[in-house]
């Protein structure tokens, strides 16, 4: 971007066919926030793949960073260096390799050859970044978890790299549109699990998980639900998408549906999450579930992170972590920061 801002002085601001005001300037803007939207929204449903490789609470910390900062940021250098090429060139090429083209063919030389080498390069192993962090890892865990008798994390993910040829993802980012256009569909389908995992943890469990129960796929536990089945999450998630799902249609086939559909589409982020936030909390206010397995601690107080104290545990539980017991042994208040710091050499390491 600073090459390009610099050897082509400025940047042509109108980059766009005409120039929009009024309600149209509106349904774009809120378009615009869905495209960046796009790109932080699915990172967040998969944080806990990369947050459990963590040593330490703050260990996480920088990961809010590359979400909130990074990802607004890149889009940012993006439409600035579209449109110093639009200065230069006459045309606006949201493509990459449209402008490295372009580039090369009116500055052919060590130096200009040498900075789209190194900016290609970047772009490919942040590709190859982003598919292990944001593709092959979540994958890789989700099967994991699902079926724990047949993959491991290492075998999900090359199930991934098998199963994704028959996607054609060439096809979805051979053009701005088309990739513009991809991302606006997955949005529809990863906001309402947003919403109901920020409504289950705020609102409904106000953060008090047991850890045990987590493991225990059995009638009792906190989190078998119906057989295992979370009724009122598929609910509210159903409720967000059908919401918004007949947008596509009229993103991938412009005029095959109403403006007023495509304004909703475009609201997409905003009213998937507030639908399925709403219906989320409304069936969990008519079926309240559990917060605590069944037993003695099934009426233990619902305050507000009561289990944070104990790191999910209660104390006569039997896989209690031994420096959790050893503190409570001590009178002391374990802190959710600290690493342990008693128990054995194993379990440390674990």
């Amino acid at each position: 971007m600073i090459w390009a801002l610099a050897k082509f002085k400025g940047v042509n601001l109108d980059l766009g066919k005409k120039t929009v005001t009024g309600g149209d300037l509106g349904w774009s803007f809120m378009r615009a926030i869905n495209t960046v939207v796009s790109g932080v929204v699915p990172p967040m449903v998969n944080i806990a793949d990369l947050a459990r490789y963590a040593n330490r609470p703050k260990d996480v910390w920088p990961l809010m960073g590359g979400l909130f900062i990074s990802k607004p940021m890149v889009i940012l250098i993006g439409l600035f260096t579209t449109a110093a090429g639009a200065k230069r060139f006459g045309v606006a090429n949201w493509n990459l390799w449209d402008l490295y083209s372009l580039i090369l063919d009116s500055y052919w030389g060590p130096g200009t050859r040498t900075a789209v080498f190194l900016g290609a390069f970047i772009q490919a192993f942040a590709t190859v970044v982003t598919n292990i962090s944001s593709n092959a890892i979540p994958i890789g865990c989700d099967l994991a978890g699902l079926f724990p008798g047949y993959f491991t994390i290492v075998r999900g993910q090359i199930l991934c790299n098998l199963l994704i040829w028959a996607v054609v993802p060439w096809l979805l980012v051979n053009s701005a549109q088309n990739f513009l256009t991809f991302l606006g569909s997955y949005l529809c389908f990863i906001t309402p699990i947003i919403a109901c995992m920020m409504v289950d943890y705020w609102v409904v469990r106000k953060g008090n998980f047991h850890i045990p129960s987590l493991y225990r796929p059995e009638p009792g536990s906190p989190y078998y639900y119906t057989k295992g089945v979370n009724l009122r999450a598929y609910a509210a998630w159903v409720s967000g998408v059908v919401l918004v799902i007949s947008g596509i249609s009229g993103a991938i086939k412009p005029g095959s549906i109403s403006q007023t559909a495509v304004n909703v589409y475009n609201c997409g982020f905003v009213l998937s999450l507030t639908a399925a936030a709403l219906v989320y909390y409304l069936l969990n206010l008519i079926f309240p579930p559990k917060i605590y397995p069944d037993g003695e601690h099934e009426d233990e107080t619902h305050a507000w992170e009561t289990m944070v104290s104990t790191e999910g545990f209660f104390p006569d539980d039997d896989a209690q972590p031994s420096y959790i017991r050893d503190r409570m042994i001590l009178g002391e208040e374990p802190n959710r920061f600290m690493t342990p710091t008693v128990g054995s050499e194993t379990e440390r390491k674990a």
